[in-house]
């Protein structure tokens, strides 16, 4: 039986390796002859372009696959509607779509009313819970960025006097190396901390104070 593989990451900072891997397992253990494996780099609950999803939906309509093959079902659509209007129109055209993470759904895959009825129920349920992750996920970063408005990410700056006093060693001839081991401030915890070697060359070249070596 002919089959392609979908796989999509949200960022492209994430990997799909492990996604492919599993898909393949789980096409092999099925006795399914992959034809493709499509990749897209995206996120799946917007309503944004999405080429690689389009051209499964043509091939299956076209008669040239017999089945899709998803890691989990949130990764071929995070909408519950759309996600039963896939699954049924693919199935008229003898298609289906299988997930490696979802096994359930073939357990359901029941043919005749009762088991169209009992699946889309499921498909519906599942949809609906990933619909609501992704907007909870989506407000979350919202609310971050409104909570971080008018301040500065990442690590909190550090107190001017560690400032004025690496200038100061520098001034009087102490090496980077010195400076790292001698001075220190508290973090939020107040536990007493060195600078670091990138730091100490950090504030020096920031304050335009002369490096030699670090030695």
């Amino acid at each position: 039986m002919l089959a392609v593989i979908y796989v999509r990451t949200s960022t492209v900072e994430q990997h799909p390796e492990n996604q492919i891997q599993d898909c393949q397992r789980y096409c092999e253990s099925r006795g399914y002859e992959v034809q493709e494996i499509h990749i897209e780099k995206l996120s799946g609950f917007k309503d944004i372009n999405r080429p690689e999803y389009e051209k499964i939906k043509k091939k299956a309509y076209r008669g040239e696959i017999r089945a899709v093959v998803v890691w989990a079902l949130d990764r071929w659509v995070r909408n519950r509607d759309t996600l039963l209007e896939d699954v049924t129109s693919l199935s008229q055209y003898g298609c289906k779509i299988h997930s490696v993470k979802e096994e359930w759904l073939e357990a359901v895959n029941i043919e005749g009313p009762l088991g169209r009825t009992v699946r889309e129920f499921l498909l519906g349920l599942v949809g609906s819970i990933a619909e609501m992750e992704s907007q909870r996920k989506s407000e979350r970063t919202k609310i971050a960025f409104l909570n971080r408005k008018g301040k500065r990410w990442g690590r909190r700056s550090l107190p001017k006097r560690v400032y004025d006093e690496v200038i100061e060693h520098r001034k009087n001839g102490k090496n980077l190396r010195w400076i790292m081991e001698n001075v220190y401030y508290y973090d939020k915890n107040r536990n007493k901390k060195n600078l670091s070697l990138g730091v100490v060359h950090k504030i020096i070249s920031e304050k335009g104070g002369e490096i030699l070596t670090s030695d």
